[in-house]
């Protein structure tokens, strides 16, 4: 005779379209600044431009971030130098994005590195996904069970994985045709990107249970298959 199943296995995926709370820039400069000082940098007319255009945006000087800083000093160290600085602008609001990329691409000296969704916690979304995998996971489970003729004891195992909006590829927008190749070239020349009037990007949770199962039949105890 044959011996039953002691476990029933689930998998189940589930995804919802999440929206960004703000979108990321990431940002070459090519200038020149008066060394001394990081406060002396800030003031470069190019960062001076960008802080102009952001604040124009809503996008505060705060939100303005130095990632990197490298300079070539002049003969006289303080008269000038020429000064590449990478910069994070974060926060920029998605319907606003098409203007800051066409402030940028005005500005002399300026390139566009990558552009990301930002999307904070998702907190609410993902117990919402959690919620509707463990369920249907349960249903699958008792469905099984009932046709096999099992009766459902508990669950033995649970597993999640999670997949990030901006998972997709690097910077959650491709670059437009042609520009991965040139992307050494003058920093005068703004980087192209695609973009597209949604911003969403998509959130998804693949749950896998392994469920106890019993014996055939009635039985004493165990818990019921719950067919409701």
């Amino acid at each position: 005779m044959s011996t039953p199943p002691d476990r029933i296995e689930t998998l189940v995926t589930r995804d919802a379209w999440v929206k960004p709370i703000g979108i990321t820039l990431q940002v070459h400069v090519v200038g020149t600044a008066l060394v001394g000082s990081m406060a002396a940098v800030r003031k470069s007319k190019e960062l001076v431009a960008i802080q102009d255009l952001m604040r124009g945006l809503g996008v505060g000087d705060d939100k303005i971030r130095i990632d990197s800083l490298t300079f070539a000093a002049g003969e006289r160290w303080f008269s000038g130098s020429s000064v590449e600085i990478d910069l994070e602008i974060r926060d920029v609001p998605a319907q606003s994005v098409p203007e800051a990329l066409g402030g940028l691409a005005s500005l002399k000296g300026v390139s566009l590195r990558g552009m990301r969704r930002e999307y904070g916690a998702l907190s609410a979304e993902r117990d919402e996904l959690l919620r509707a995998a463990v369920a249907e996971s349960m249903r699958q489970a008792r469905l099984i069970a009932d046709a096999a003729g099992l009766r459902l004891r508990s669950v033995h195992s649970l597993s999640q994985q999670w997949g990030e909006p901006n998972d997709d590829n690097d910077h959650a927008y491709p670059m437009a045709r042609g520009a991965r190749a040139k992307l050494s070239v003058s920093a005068d020349d703004m980087k192209g990107y695609q973009l597209v009037e949604n911003h969403e990007g998509k959130l998804s949770l693949t749950v896998r249970m392994e469920l106890r199962v019993g014996e055939f039949g009635e039985a004493a105890g165990g818990t019921e298959s719950g067919g409701g």
